[in-house]
């Protein structure tokens, strides 16, 4: 992308970050998104050029992890948060069969709102049959913390696979 733009990669990734959660909540549509994203880095350039990004993205599945959730969901009741892109989010569908992992997906495209917010917990809770007590949040990014804790759910920093079991067990979450 630098190449295609006379911008250098700090640049890219601010721009970005600016219009991530707009993006993440479905405030921008995949063509508002690349005409604000690239019109901020060069007015020359084409956004259409770049929309082939969306259907390129294969995203990386940690099977290790997802075989643990697996486990779990054969005795836990699981759910899956993410702030995800309503136009990259087909290309998980073709590698991942959801179900199989989880009981319900909560998509911030679909909610309107990111993991940023407190209001997508206002969305969440009253779908799921647990009080927030009961519930474990995992995330790689500590940030989406401070929505969930004025709800009392618990949290786990997913470091890596080993440390997010043991974090886990020590929660009283085991596999038999």
């Amino acid at each position: 992308m630098t190449s295609k733009l006379a911008v250098d990669e700090y640049q890219i990734r601010s721009e970005f970050k600016k219009l991530l959660q707009p993006f993440a909540r479905a405030d921008l549509t995949a063509a508002e998104f690349l005409q604000q994203f690239i019109g901020s880095l060069d007015q020359t350039v084409n956004p259409q050029l770049f929309f082939y990004l969306f259907n390129d993205i294969i995203p990386a599945i940690n099977y290790d992890l997802l075989n643990y959730i697996q486990k779990l969901h054969q005795q836990y009741t699981t759910y899956l948060l993410s702030n995800n892109f309503g136009s990259v989010f087909p290309n998980y569908e073709k590698q991942i069969q959801f179900d199989v992992y989880f009981n319900k997906l909560f998509l911030s495209h679909q909610l309107g709102v990111s993991k940023t917010q407190t209001e997508i917990w206002d969305k969440i809770l009253p779908q799921i049959e647990f009080l927030p007590s009961e519930l474990v949040f995992i995330d790689n990014q500590e940030k989406y913390f401070a929505p969930v804790s004025k709800f009392g759910i618990k949290t786990i920093l997913y470091l890596n696979n080993k440390q997010v079991k043991k974090d886990l067990a020590q929660q009283g979450v085991t596999i038999d």
